[in-house]
């Protein structure tokens, strides 16, 4: 199957979430549009937590400082800190997705999850659903609540950098989908 730029944008409506799964980056206005869409979430009744990822190389000052990052701007824009698990940075996509799978299989605050918001930008939806999707327990009805902010399908074409992100999305989902992840 042939992935188009069209089709990295997902998002779905759902009344609401047990939880949602917040992608961090590295990218400063992408990490406050990304955290202030879950918060927003939160706000309207839509999730209860967040989980707050943070990415990078793990360990590193620069992940520290991406989680500290997220963690002010939920406080600031209106979470509170019971409604938030600050998951460390772990790495990349995959090790996200695998440590929130940990996570919900042994954190006692996560026990009656069923349901989850995935938040990111935009055109990071689709990789973010095909990886959560390989490594969440297969229970847990995966949502995707996209940023309004930023690069989205209506303006992703407009401009070198949006195009320049898709091509790179398309060419990592193909490498996932050659590595054994799905679309489905």
């Amino acid at each position: 199957m042939t992935i188009l730029p069209k089709d990295l944008f997902c998002s779905d409506e759902a009344a609401r979430a047990d939880a949602a799964i917040v992608c961090g980056s590295s990218d400063k206005e992408e990490l406050q549009q990304r955290t202030a869409a879950a918060v927003q979430l939160l706000l309207t009744g839509q999730t209860g937590l967040l989980l707050l990822c943070a990415g990078g190389r793990g360990g590193s000052k620069t992940d520290s400082d991406e989680a500290a990052r997220m963690l002010s701007l939920a406080e600031q824009t209106g979470a509170h800190s019971q409604q938030i698990i600050s998951v460390p940075g772990v790495g990349e996509l995959s090790e996200i997705a695998r440590e929130c799978s940990r996570l919900l299989k042994q954190d006692s605050r996560l026990s009656n999850v069923r349901s989850l918001w995935l938040v990111s930008s935009a055109w990071h939806m689709l990789r973010m659903r095909i990886v959560m999707k390989h490594h969440l327990p297969r229970q847990i009805k995966i949502f995707c609540h996209p940023t309004t902010a930023g690069i989205t399908a209506a303006n992703w074409m407009k401009q070198p950098r949006g195009r320049a992100l898709a091509e790179n999305e398309i060419r990592l989902i193909d490498k996932l989908l050659k590595n054994g992840y799905s679309l489905k």
